[in-house]
C-alpha cells in the first residue's frame, strides 16, 4: 500500500515541524514518500530555524522539499500531490503529528474496504479543546478527541456526504484515494478555510444532485491515530499563521475567512424531511437532517461547556 504524504508548511516553528516529520519517519509501514510544500517567506523569522529543523530529514530520499509556487494551503497541497504518483494521499499539517500506527491502520482499512466505493478513510485525533464555561464565562482548555464520531456507524455508507456536511473530519488524520481526488480537481485553491471539507463533499457526491448510484463512501477507523497541534505557531490558530493573514490585520483576516466559509455554506443544497428516500424510515431521515445541521456536534460542545 503506497502513500504520498502531503505536508504543507507556512511559518511553522522548528519544534512543531521536527515532531511532525519525526512522526512520519516512525510509521510502522515504510511504503510512503513525503512531499513538503513550503510557502514560508524567506525573510520571515521562522524560515531559517524551520529549514534547519528540516535539514536532517531532507537528507533521506524519502523526503522531497518544494518551494510553493503559489499561495494558500490548497495550492500547496495540490502542488505536492502533482509531484507524486502513489494511489493514496495522506495529508498531514506541519503543526500536527501521527502516532506510529497511523499509516498501518489506514492500510488495513483500505484493504478491508477494497470492494466498496470508499474514497476516504479517517481516524480521530487527540487535541487540546478550548471551552467557554456557561457558569463563569471563563475559557478553559481540556484534552479530548476530535474528528471521531459515534454517529457515523449509524449512518448508511451511501449517506457519507450528508454525514460530512455536519461532522468535520481532521485532514491530518485522513487518507483519500488519488484517482477520485484528481477526478474532482483536487482542492479548491480559492479556499483557505473549509477546503478539506469542500474536497471531501465533492469526492463523495451529493446524493440529491447525482443520485445514490453515483455517490462514494467514507470509512471511519475505530482509533485515535495522531495529535492535532496547539500553540503559538499553530498554523490554524484563527488563520493568523496562514497566508490569508498576509497584509491583513486580525479583523480583516477574520472577515476574509468568514467570507470564504460563507461561500462554502451558500453552495450547499438544503436537506429537508421531504427529501427522504422511500427505502428509509422517518426516524433515520430525521437523524440525517439533524446531522447536516450539526445538531449533535452543538449538543456535545454545550454539554462540555455546562460542565466547567
Amino acid at each position: 500500500m503506497d502513500f504520498d504524504v502531503i505536508i504543507p508548511t507556512y511559518k511553522v516553528s522548528p519544534e512543531f515541524i521536527t515532531r511532525c516529520l519525526d512522526s512520519v519517519v516512525k510509521q510502522t509501514v515504510d511504503t510512503w514518500h513525503c512531499w513538503i510544500a513550503d510557502g514560508t517567506p524567506q525573510n520571515h523569522e521562522t524560515y531559517e530555524p524551520m529549514m534547519e529543523a528540516m535539514a536532517p530529514f531532507l537528507e533521506s530520499e524519502k523526503f522531497t522539499y518544494l518551494r510553493q509556487s503559489g499561495t494558500g494551503v490548497s495550492q500547496a497541497r495540490n502542488e505536492a500531490v502533482s509531484k507524486g504518483s502513489a494511489p493514496y494521499l495522506a495529508t498531514l499539517d506541519g503543526d500536527d503529528l501521527w502516532y506510529p500506527e497511523h499509516l498501518g491502520w489506514m492500510a488495513e482499512a483500505i484493504e478491508a474496504s477494497k470492494d466498496t466505493p470508499v474514497v476516504l478513510w479517517w481516524a480521530g485525533a487527540d487535541a487540546e479543546i478550548f471551552l467557554s464555561s456557561f457558569k463563569t464565562k471563563e475559557t478553559f482548555s481540556t484534552g479530548g478527541v476530535i474528528g471521531w464520531f459515534e454517529q457515523f456507524p449509524k449512518t448508511l455508507p451511501r449517506d457519507t456526504h450528508y454525514f460530512l456536511r455536519g461532522s468535520a473530519v481532521i485532514p491530518s488524520n485522513t487518507v483519500v484515494i488519488r484517482n477520485r481526488f484528481e477526478e474532482v480537481g483536487g482542492y479548491d485553491e480559492t479556499l483557505q478555510i473549509g477546503e478539506d471539507t469542500d474536497l471531501y463533499l465533492r469526492m463523495t457526491g451529493d446524493p440529491g444532485a447525482v443520485g445514490y448510484e453515483n455517490t462514494y463512501w467514507g470509512y471511519q477507523i475505530d482509533a485515535v491515530s495522531g495529535y492535532h497541534g496547539c500553540g503559538e505557531w499553530q498554523t490554524t490558530q484563527c488563520g493568523v499563521m496562514s497566508s490569508v493573514a498576509d497584509n491583513r490585520n486580525f479583523d480583516e483576516t477574520m472577515a476574509e475567512l468568514q467570507r470564504q466559509a460563507q461561500i462554502g455554506l451558500d453552495s450547499l443544497r438544503p436537506v429537508l424531511m421531504e427529501d427522504k428516500p422511500s427505502d428509509v424510515s422517518e426516524e433515520y431521515w430525521n437523524f440525517i437532517v439533524q446531522l447536516v445541521v450539526q445538531k449533535y456536534q452543538t449538543e456535545l460542545m454545550v454539554s462540555l461547556g455546562a460542565d466547567v
